[in-house]
């Protein structure tokens, strides 16, 4: 007797590669574990495909897997306080039209502070939020 097949993961960790186009794609790059899942299934639930990295190198080779494919990541969720060299905006700097929002604990930044086109909200990701960039890309 055949099983029922379980249902599909609505997200996918930093080690998957494959999307399904039919859904925006969102990338979430955040170094605390419990935060990035968290704000994973929230896009999920949303609407999102949804990709996982937990620091910028990661999340760079994130988007350099996606690049030339039909489902391009449409909008990425940052830890704004990203250690290292490649942390802090790195992905605006090497990508400057990945519409990308920073999310912080720490005080909003300073106006200018910010790379043109970069978003910012306070943590934890909000389901407001992530309703209103579910509609700016899937509508």
């Amino acid at each position: 007797m055949d099983q029922p097949a379980p249902p599909p993961d609505p997200h996918h960790d930093a080690g998957s590669g494959g999307t399904s186009g039919s859904r925006p794609l969102a990338l979430v790059v955040e170094g605390e574990a419990t935060l990035r899942i968290e704000m994973a299934d929230l896009l999920a639930e949303t609407g999102f495909e949804v990709l996982e990295a937990w620091n910028a190198p990661t999340a760079i080779r994130q988007i350099e897997r996606q690049i030339g494919r039909s489902a391009a990541i449409g909008l990425v969720i940052a830890d704004a306080d990203l250690p290292g060299p490649e942390g802090r905006f790195a992905l605006v700097r090497r990508w400057p039209d990945l519409p990308v929002i920073a999310l912080s604990a720490g005080p909003a930044p300073d106006p200018g502070e910010l790379p043109p086109g970069t978003g910012f909200a306070p943590k934890p990701l909000s389901p407001a939020l992530a309703r209103t960039a579910w509609e700016r890309l899937a509508g």
